[in-house]
């Protein structure tokens, strides 16, 4: 008799657990207490696209490296080069800069790691000047900064090994969108005063995008679309931010 009764109130349980769930998947998914929202604002921040994508498809995926990678069947050249994420996927870079030899090498979603491992295929384009513009996505999913810049200064230091003169430009401080938190933020602000740094060390350009296109609250609501990525007026403050350090002209041959 115990036995039984013992079986029975462990089938109780396993019934009483299973109706907290189906009710609490039923409260989800009828009154949206989930953050149905957050999640899909930190996909969108992080891929670009209307959140549709999953993140870890991109995130120090091989997808990304390839994706990223020059195609050794063009047997591409460029005397610029732009690694990225969805930042600068998204970017017309042949309309920025119509009199220069640039190659856009941005890949949504991707990280400062993703730019890491996909390194050897930028190098297949010959550059002598590369503008990092990467480490948003490091910081939407909350990568530790110590992390981060470690990535950032290997990534320096790689592109100097190389003979290719790396331009540092500033991590963009997030704006308003449900992605975006204070804490972000001050990870952000944290994150480029390190870069700044490191690039008066090393005696490398770094450009302040923030002074312009942000304030206290991250990216000025005219410079962004989202909070995140750029619109119209942030890719033409981009642009001016960079024109001087374009190195214009084609490509060499050799």
């Amino acid at each position: 008799m115990i036995v039984k009764t013992e079986s029975l109130w462990l089938w109780l349980g396993i019934g009483a657990l299973a109706l907290v769930a189906f009710s609490g998947g039923m409260a989800a998914a009828t009154y949206e207490i989930f953050p149905y929202e957050q999640v899909r604002a930190l996909k969108n921040a992080i891929d670009g696209d209307d959140g549709s994508r999953d993140p870890t498809e991109y995130i120090d995926n091989p997808k990304a490296v390839e994706v990223g990678a020059s195609d050794p069947q063009w047997n591409t050249r460029a005397r610029n080069v732009i690694i990225g994420d969805s930042l600068t996927a998204n970017a017309r870079l042949e309309e920025m800069f119509p009199q220069a030899s640039i190659a856009n090498r941005g890949v949504g979603g991707d990280t400062i790691q993703g730019a890491l491992d996909r390194l050897p295929g930028i190098l297949e384009l010959r550059p002598q000047r590369a503008f990092i513009f990467i480490g948003h996505n490091d910081i939407l999913v909350d990568n530790p900064v110590d992390e981060i810049f470690a990535r950032f200064e290997a990534l320096v230091d790689n592109l100097q090994a190389a003979e290719v003169e790396p331009v540092v430009q500033s991590v963009l401080i997030c704006g308003e969108n449900p992605a975006c938190t204070p804490r972000k933020r001050r990870n952000a602000r944290e994150l480029n005063q390190r870069l700044a740094e490191m690039a008066q060390a090393k005696d490398i350009p770094f450009i302040d995008l923030n002074q312009v296109m942000a304030d206290e609250d991250g990216l000025k609501p005219e410079m962004t679309w989202d909070g995140i990525h750029l619109a119209a007026k942030g890719n033409k403050t981009w642009r001016d931010a960079m024109a001087p350090y374009v190195i214009e002209g084609p490509a060499d041959d050799d």
